[in-house]
């Protein structure tokens, strides 16, 4: 007769949970296996392979020798014999497929070669000289350089080569013709050439076994060179130079004064359809602009109150003057007769210097000269701001937007280098290097297969190809202070649609090209305003929001560059989620716990009520215990 207090211990180890699984090995194998003398299973394809997969030799106990010789392997369910070299290359030989079993293959695909190309690969492992093989003289131990020797697989089906097959003392290989490559040891496809963004000035179309190059709209090929180069007016080049802004021939040296009697004239800008340039001037600290055409000498000044103006840049398509202010540590825009202004940037700039827009996709980039050096990107309403590049620069003082080729060009005085880059910071690659013409670079600008830029040290205006850095060419020399630079031709500033008039926008104060939206435009008010409900008109800012906004910035700021610190981080990341991941795991197996748990109180608690229904203690205790594994889980379906 049992008693309760039996019970009472019998619930409690219950309760417990269930014990430890089984030893691994118990039971026997399946169908397909094989039972090691160490109780382990393997499949079965793996016995007699001439490998301890048992890691105790019992599966290679016992088997009769391979008709096949040492160095070559029997098919399953066959007498075809396939060479050892043949085994996990991708190509089924054998008719099974056994050749290629995963059972077979998976540790073939970690085993690291252990010889180099120039090597041969013995059978015990040992690396002799590639051309000791087949030399008539057993160099390995096992003699396995010296089997399979004298033996022309290309007679084979070609070696199943789909194109040329050389056959080699030892083996052979399989080759393509011009224009195509091996994308497996046996198979040729089309070389895609194109993937060299370099081969063609603009447009690559790749062609079997070769590729043709083209020109956008608006440009001509050069028949020898296959160079693209603009239709239309002559191309010329406007520089600042200290005292005066002058207009540069491409073609001859020779020069024109546009404007004379400046003070310190720096960065400079255009646009191209009003036929206006635009430059700071350090010493007058302001902004000014004047008319290309030499009839029209009248300059002005369309903004002051600019400290210490660093690089310019003119939105062509929404009439607006970006501007970097090394002193206030900013960047603001400004309707293009200086009545609007805003502060798009103040927090994380230390000296931003260079500046370029793209208003086609809404973004503008600039250099920061300071400590640390980076370039940085953002969306031209203020959004979106991250780092595009703050590896392998020092002090990035010029930079250019290449459209055709959509990358982004810098020039390095630190570095004495000229760099690009695609436009999301990505393959950036050194074009040219040089303490002589690249001494201390400021303005840069990007055109047809040519880099401008000029040199403060050098006092001259040089260019190059800018695929190679090539022929490099003196345009301009014995300069005063050459510093901003730009090229006029038309089709550096491409016409693209108006978002801010096509979508009829209305906005108080600013309207400019927006990324990330749906609507493609955003309205932006004076610093100390901001948008309203609507996001159209302005309201002035409070002092709760003003500050969240700031340190919004701060924030996106130091994400960012958290982001461009690269992999270590990432991989942080990618850590904690995998620590989240396992939190995960360990909550369902607390869950699975708590559900064996269920099923097993259930069971004690109605073997009670048969045997001793008088028991009231153990009903009470059974039941608390119950309750207080389930209080966290919703109480569980038995409490009340």
């Amino acid at each position: 007769m049992c008693r309760a207090d039996w019970l009472l211990m019998a619930a409690v180890l219950a309760l417990a949970g269930p014990g430890p699984d089984p030893a691994e090995g118990d039971g026997g194998c399946n169908d397909d296996e094989f039972l090691c003398l160490n109780g382990r299973c393997v499949s079965a394809a793996m016995v007699c392979n001439r490998r301890d997969d048992c890691s105790d030799q019992s599966d290679e106990r016992n088997c009769s020798v391979s008709g096949c010789g040492p160095h070559g392997f029997q098919c399953s369910k066959s007498a075809v014999c396939i060479s050892e070299h043949r085994l996990c290359d991708g190509n089924q030989d054998c008719a099974s497929g056994a050749d290629e079993s995963d059972d077979l293959c998976k540790d073939r695909a970690v085993q690291p070669a252990g010889c180099g190309d120039l090597e041969f690969l013995c059978g015990t492992g040992q690396c002799i000289e590639l051309q000791s093989a087949c030399d008539n003289f057993p160099d390995c131990s096992d003699g396995s350089d010296e089997a399979n020797c004298n033996r022309n697989e290309c007679l084979e089906a070609n070696g199943k080569c789909s194109d040329y097959c050389w056959d080699l003392p030892l083996g052979y290989e399989c080759a393509c013709p011009a224009g195509f490559e091996l994308i497996n040891p046996f198979t040729c496809e089309d070389e895609d050439d194109c993937r060299n963004s370099d081969v063609c000035d603009q447009i690559c179309n790749n062609l079997p076994g070769s590729y043709t190059c083209e020109c956008y709209q608006g440009y001509w090929k050069e028949p020898h060179t296959g160079t693209c180069r603009a239709t239309g007016e002559q191309p010329f080049m406007i520089v600042t130079n200290h005292d005066d802004i002058r207009r540069i021939s491409i073609n001859r040296m020779e020069y024109v004064t546009l404007a004379d009697s400046l003070d310190n004239a720096r960065a400079l800008s255009v646009d191209i359809s009003s036929s206006t340039i635009y430059w700071s001037d350090s010493t007058r600290q302001g902004i000014f602009s004047k008319s290309v055409d030499q009839n029209r000498r009248v300059s002005r000044q369309i903004m002051g109150d600019v400290p210490s103006p660093g690089g310019i840049a003119v939105d062509w398509i929404y009439s607006h003057i970006y501007w970097t202010d090394s002193g206030a540590r900013t960047l603001s825009l400004a309707t293009l007769d200086g009545l609007k202004r805003k502060t798009l940037f103040s927090e994380n700039l230390v000296e931003p210097a260079a500046v370029a827009v793209d208003p086609h996709s809404g973004f503008l980039y600039w250099t920061d000269v300071g400590e640390p050096s980076k370039i940085e990107k953002a969306g031209m309403n203020g959004v979106g701001r991250r780092i595009v590049v703050n590896i392998g620069i020092d002090k990035p003082t010029g930079l250019a937007l290449d459209f055709i080729k959509k990358r982004l060009y810098w020039v390095d005085s630190g570095l004495h280098e000229l760099f690009y880059t695609d436009l999301n910071g990505q393959h950036q690659r050194s074009v040219f290097h040089s303490e002589k013409y690249l001494g201390n670079p400021f303005g840069l600008a990007v055109f047809e297969d040519r880099a401008y830029w000029s040199d403060e040290e050098r006092k001259a205006v040089y260019s190059a190809n800018k695929f190679t850095g090539a022929n490099v060419t003196v345009l301009a020399p014995n300069l005063t202070e050459p510093r901003g630079l730009v090229m006029f031709h038309k089709l550096t500033q491409p016409i693209v649609k108006n978002w801010c008039v096509e979508e009829h926008a209305a906005c108080e104060y600013l309207c400019v090209p927006a990324p990330y939206t749906d609507q493609h435009y955003a309205c932006l008010c004076s610093d100390g305003m901001k948008p309203d409900g609507t996001g159209h008109m302005c309201e002035r800012e409070t002092n709760s929001s003003s500050s969240s906004e700031e340190g919004a910035d701060a924030n996106i700021s130091s994400e960012e560059e958290a982001d461009s610190s690269t992999s270590s981080e990432e991989g942080a990341d990618s850590s904690t989620s995998s620590e989240e991941g396992d939190d995960s795991s360990s909550s369902l197996e607390e869950k699975a716990d708590l559900n064996h748990l269920d099923a097993v109180s259930v069971g004690i608690i109605a073997l009670i009520a048969l045997c001793y229904k008088n028991e009231e203690r153990v009903w009470l205790f059974l039941l608390n215990v119950q309750n207080s594994h389930f209080q966290d889980d919703a109480c569980g379906p038995w409490c009340c």
